[in-house]
């Protein structure tokens, strides 16, 4: 069969660095999916656009590697809407591949017409429309390298939807397979603002780096790990962040901010000098404001110049790559002389909430059988709302790299799920658990087919509590309206899943939820663990949120 425009698009993509590819069809988009099967590619189809750009924002954080996302015009490109505002925020690269209005007929409603350069425009780096035929590889490939470029983020690729079943213009040159991985930028501090951090890092008694999802962008363990073992500065994380260093290395705090644990926030309160390496800051991660203590000097570095002071307002801020400025900063430490910053957090390894030792289940001691149960090496992706807050308070990452995700950029629920399936296909011998309410389940519920169809192994612990929990909490304590939102209809998770073909278990005490866990990570298909809860489980990030509002009361 003759080449035609798609599998030049396919090829053009491979060749710029991006091997994964997750989308659903539509009419418009058949020649690529026939492309794809040419090609040999790995082509997850999900059963929504979103959930499907839910996966590739999980593929990219897992490789490091540009992922790709399709959908066709119409109602379907809109969709991906919500995973797009999720990896822009959270600065992960990813193409948005789009099928557009054909040539000649802008402004002729065309059935299923859809204006995607405005609409995409807030939640991308770039929307980049293809003009015709002759550029797609030229602009294909660069939607790949903006994507990595400085501040990683979704590039928006719009190929006008007559042109992809048109045969190709000419054969293209043979290469070997995919390019190397673009790379991110690796800009340096300079000389005057190190010397300056140095100064200021020596002479502090409290000492602080907060290391935010920048660290896990550039790649930066080995170096964030050298500098605090040469240096004994104690380390605590944004979520995002959570996992760039062992959290049971003994200068770890663990998370701060309204997802991580009292104690590390007790700790972080008293620093008088925090250096925020690649983190926007934000209230999440300030708790609402009240991080850093009000004396504390501050020092912000950042790939992305636009964020340095936006939020904060730092005493310095170096523009560059985490991984570069921390070995620099190292340097410029070990030429100074200093011996290292004095102990004085109390703490020997992450500082992990104790839930409490109710007889029912609670949500941070099923999290932490999680930890103790599964391999050091597990995949815990979590949906927003409370099981992100207890997946950052409860959870212990063992080794550095990333190992937990969720959605904090957008706050999103409905995400765990599809990006679980992601992970289980990235890394197919590693013990993935995926944790969220039945609220947000219910938004992505029929990717348990894509998991079978695809052959993923995953568990998925469900928090079902048949209500939206957190938000009847906020109504109780913002408006006084302690069942504002009532109840859901009771459902059977257990049979919904087993009608999907996955194993499940109805898990009402802790120690059948431990032995379907194990029953779970042992199955060779995916495993659903329908916890029956409490509505009323307070979570970490709830506490921080119902104090600041008595105290603005």
């Amino acid at each position: 069969m003759k080449r035609t425009v798609a599998d030049v698009l396919v090829d053009a993509l491979r060749a710029a660095g991006a091997e994964s590819f997750f989308g659903l069809p539509g009419e418009s988009t058949l020649p690529l999916y026939d492309a794809f099967r040419r090609a040999g590619v790995r082509h997850v189809m999900a059963r929504s656009e979103t959930a499907a750009g839910y996966m590739a924002d999980a593929c990219a954080r897992y490789t490091g590697r540009v992922a790709v996302a399709d959908a066709p015009g119409g109602i379907g490109s809109p969709l991906l809407l919500p995973a797009l505002h999720e990896a822009y925020n959270s600065s992960i690269p990813l193409v948005a591949l789009t099928s557009g209005v054909p040539l000649g007929q802008e402004d002729r409603w065309p059935t299923a017409a859809c204006r995607h350069q405005e609409m995409f425009r807030p939640c991308v780096k770039a929307t980049i429309a293809v003009p015709d035929a002759a550029r797609l590889p030229e602009l294909a490939a660069r939607a790949v390298r903006l994507a990595m470029r400085g501040r990683p983020g979704p590039v928006h690729l719009d190929v006008p939807s007559d042109v992809l079943a048109d045969p190709a213009a000419a054969e293209p040159a043979v290469t070997d397979g995919p390019a190397a991985p673009p790379t991110t930028s690796r800009t340096r501090p300079g000389p005057a603002a190190l010397a300056q951090v140095v100064d200021l890092l020596t002479r502090a008694r409290r000492p602080l780096l907060v290391a935010g999802g920048g660290v896990h962008l550039s790649g930066a363990y080995d170096q964030l790990a050298a500098l605090t073992d040469a240096f004994r500065v104690p380390v605590a994380t944004t979520f995002n962040g959570k996992g760039v260093i062992a959290e049971t290395h003994p200068h770890s705090l663990g998370v701060i901010g309204a997802k991580g644990s009292a104690g590390a926030n007790a700790v972080a309160e008293r620093a008088d000098l925090v250096l925020w390496v690649g983190s926007k800051a934000g209230d999440k991660s300030t708790g609402y404001g009240r991080l850093p203590g009000p004396d504390a000097v501050c020092v912000q570095l950042d790939i992305d110049e636009a964020e340095l002071g936006r939020i904060l307002s730092p005493r310095y801020h170096l523009h560059a790559d985490a991984a570069t400025a921390l070995e620099d900063l190292a340097g410029a430490l070990r030429a100074s002389g200093w011996q290292g910053a004095p102990a004085w957090t109390g703490s020997t390894g992450a500082l992990i909430d104790e839930p409490p030792g109710d007889a029912a289940p609670t949500p941070g001691r099923l999290i932490q059988a999680v930890e103790r149960i599964c391999p050091p090496d597990t995949a815990l992706i979590a949906d927003a709302s409370r099981a992100c807050s207890w997946a950052g308070a409860h959870f212990r990452c063992r080794s550095a790299g990333r190992s937990v995700i969720a959605p904090r950029g957008s706050g999103s629920i409905g995400y765990a799920l599809p990006a679980a399936i992601a992970a289980a296909l990235v890394h197919p011998g590693r013990t993935v658990v995926g944790v969220g309410g039945d609220g947000g389940f219910a938004l992505s519920c029929q990717e348990m087919e894509t998991a079978v169809r695809v052959g993923a192994r995953l568990v998925f612990v469900l928090l079902n509590d048949n209500a939206f929990g957190l938000l009847n909490r906020v109504a109780s304590v913002g408006l006084g309206q302690a069942d504002l939102l009532g109840s859901f209809a009771p459902t059977d998770w257990t049979a919904v899943a087993r009608g999907f073909g996955w194993q499940a278990h109805t898990v009402r005490d802790e120690a059948s939820f431990e032995r379907a866990l194990k029953s779970g990570i042992e199955a060779d298909r995916p495993t659903l663990l329908n916890v029956l809860l409490s509505s009323d489980a307070a979570s970490p990030d709830f506490r921080m949120y119902a104090e600041r509002h008595a105290v603005r009361r």
